[in-house]
């Protein structure tokens, strides 16, 4: 109960020191607006937020399951063989150290102005990240374990399912974490670059028009939209990893 008192402490303090600044000290809302002035966007300008929101969100959605789900059966099929290892190994590892943003505007050369890019984009940012961090978890697996199995009969289909599986579930939530923050980043950086609509897209036109709170409102509303995820992820852990020691 301390604990979360503390938490509400710190948020409760972060926004008293916000209010403080735009309220009392009179800080130019050009550079920090204030409460005042985001309610007025919210009201005036909700549907044009929601609409913005909905892109990217739908961007954010595909590229973060695709790139996700990607990396974990491509790092499942790495681990399981060495043949594909040393195959797939060195590309992983000419991928892995590449700059996400940084393949932007090649994205944008070879695709265009549209979703696909973009898409694109975050899948790749959550593919290497989940590649890597399955075929890690699949690597620190308990050898005794697997040997185990093997001794008692079981077959390699068999040892993935109930031992190797199970196993790298606890390791892979945080990197599955990590990719769904950086998903987020990964889109609305790609629409500040080429994109017609997204919060990235609204961000920029707020920028031209020197319309501080309406950046202020988009950063607030993709940060709880990323913490939603985030505890959307944990929920589904805990499910997964009931026999966890951490849970227990």
């Amino acid at each position: 109960m301390k604990y979360k008192l503390l938490s509400s402490l710190s948020i409760f303090l972060l926004i008293m020191t916000w209010v403080y600044l735009t309220m009392i000290a009179k800080v130019n809302p050009l550079f920090l607006p204030g409460p005042v002035q985001l309610f007025e966007v919210l009201t005036t300008s909700y549907m044009d937020l929601a609409e913005h929101m909905g892109y990217t969100l739908l961007r954010q959605v595909i590229g973060f399951m695709l790139g996700s789900a990607l990396g974990i059966i491509v790092g499942l099929f790495i681990a399981s063989n060495k043949y594909i290892e040393a195959f797939l190994d060195p590309l992983i590892e000419i991928l892995r150290p590449i700059p996400p943003l940084a393949i932007i505007p090649m994205l944008i050369l070879w695709l265009g102005i549209g979703a696909l890019p973009q898409i694109l984009l975050v899948v790749f940012g959550c593919f290497v990240i989940l590649v890597v961090s399955t075929v890690e978890s699949i690597r620190n697996v308990p050898k005794i374990y697997i040997n185990a199995a093997r001794t008692l009969g079981a077959k390699s289909s068999e040892i993935y399912r109930t031992i190797i599986l199970p196993a790298i579930v606890p390791a892979l939530v945080g990197s599955v974490r990590v990719a769904a923050a950086a998903s987020f980043g990964l889109v609305v950086a790609a629409e500040f670059i080429g994109a017609q609509e997204g919060i990235g897209y609204y961000m920029i036109i707020a920028q031209r028009y020197l319309r501080t709170d309406m950046i202020f409102i988009s950063i607030i509303l993709i940060s709880l939209l990323a913490w939603i995820t985030d505890q959307l992820i944990r929920v589904i852990e805990r499910k997964l990893t009931v026999w966890s020691e951490r849970h227990q």
